[in-house]
């Protein structure tokens, strides 16, 4: 089931804002190397984002690029989008935060549904080379610099 979402999504494109209302293709994520994508569905995600981004930022190879990507189908319908977008751009100011309020791109990348955060390893042609979920650990992170090496 994995290799399906990883072959749909390979093929597919999608669009989406940031939490700073910037617009991202697949094709502009996808097109200077190595791509690590910090993601999850839940309320604790946002920490969890920043604990990792924190992380990755000190210890990627130089020219990985990082996005977060937040899963915001199941958010209240009376919490208001804004206020998401605040609280992610004051979180996380160096990272676009992609929004996906459809939350149909978040599973076409083979994000588990339950996971609090998990950090997917993408090539620069989109190939998901890996999966991490978890908060970082040095175990987590060495196998995240590992698929980075692929």
């Amino acid at each position: 089931m994995l290799l399906f979402a990883a072959i749909a999504f390979a093929s597919g494109d999608f669009v989406l804002d940031d939490q700073f209302e910037r617009t991202h293709r697949r094709a502009d994520i996808f097109d200077e190397g190595a791509v690590v994508i910090i993601a999850g569905a839940q309320r604790k995600t946002p920490d969890a984002m920043y604990a990792w981004e924190q992380t990755l930022r000190a210890r990627v190879p130089e020219g990985t690029r990082i996005f977060g990507l937040s899963n915001l189908k199941k958010l209240p319908f009376f919490v208001p989008k804004s206020a998401v977008r605040r609280d992610l751009a004051e979180q996380l100011p160096r990272t676009p935060v992609l929004m996906d309020w459809k939350g149909k791109v978040y599973p076409n990348l083979g994000f588990p549904a339950g996971a609090v955060i998990s950090v997917g390893v993408f090539s620069a042609s989109g190939e998901r080379l890996g999966l991490v979920t978890g908060e970082p650990t040095e175990p987590r992170l060495a196998k995240v610099l590992a698929l980075l090496s692929r």
